[in-house]
């Protein structure tokens, strides 16, 4: 009956381990029953953060490996990076390089524990944003879908490079990296050099007016070198 009253007040971490907390006096043990319903509820509300972000499939900071090809900007550390630090005054980070080089990771892992922290992010890549951005203009919802944006800490904008935009596609995501200016932080991963980005959005002006609003306050990573997938599969057949 204990378990059945908690579940009906929607304490659901209680009525799974209220029975393994010890009583040693009644604020200690009421003390100790409310800390585990919060646990859960933060537990909960983390995975639930997690689960909208949209991320492909989650990768870790304990899981990237930080090799000497990737070269950082005057200014810039890795524990800048992986403690967030960059967040606070909305700073952008701008992942470039070649397929393979580890940007996707870092830019993933990044953003995981930006929500294990909390606090909301959105990942997605620049094709798949764009196809929505379309999609929702159509229906008349594109301003529902934009003022959700505007409640993230963190948007990851993944492959810039890979798939040529319709002209109002590129210009629906502008209007997005427009609207995070000073406002939240992105992280942008591409395999072309800014040079190329019109190839990208087809439009010059366009092309330079977005470059021109990331680039103010981020800081860009440039990753070299092989393919990390290429070397793990490379070093796999040697092996056999």
């Amino acid at each position: 009956m204990v378990e059945q009253y908690m579940k009906t007040l929607k304490l659901g971490g209680l009525a799974k381990e209220w029975t393994s907390v010890e009583y040693r006096n009644n604020e200690q043990y009421l003390t100790d029953l409310l800390q585990l319903e919060l646990r859960e509820r933060e537990t909960n509300r983390i995975n639930r953060m997690v689960k909208s972000a949209g991320f492909g499939v989650l990768k870790t900071l304990d899981d990237f490996t930080w090799r000497n090809e990737i070269a950082l900007p005057i200014g810039l550390t890795r524990e800048y990076m992986e403690d967030l630090q960059f967040l606070a005054p909305k700073e952008n980070l701008i992942f470039m390089g070649a397929v393979g080089t580890g940007k996707t990771h870092l830019a993933t892992a990044l953003a995981l524990k930006t929500c294990q922290e909390g606090r909301p992010v959105r990942f997605f890549t620049a094709a798949s944003l764009a196809n929505i951005l379309l999609e929702k203009n159509n229906k008349g919802t594109l301003n529902s879908f934009l003022s959700t944006l505007k409640k993230v800490q963190l948007m990851v904008i993944d492959e810039i490079g890979f798939v040529p935009l319709h002209k109002a596609a590129a210009e629906l995501l502008f209007q997005v990296i427009a609207d995070c200016y000073e406002r939240k932080s992105l992280i942008i991963t591409s395999n072309l050099e800014f040079s190329q980005w019109n190839t990208v959005f087809g439009d010059n002006r366009l092309t330079a007016a977005l470059i021109d609003r990331l680039v103010h306050h981020s800081h860009i990573v440039i990753f070299s070198g092989e393919s990390y997938r290429l070397t793990q599969s490379m070093s796999r057949q040697r092996e056999r």
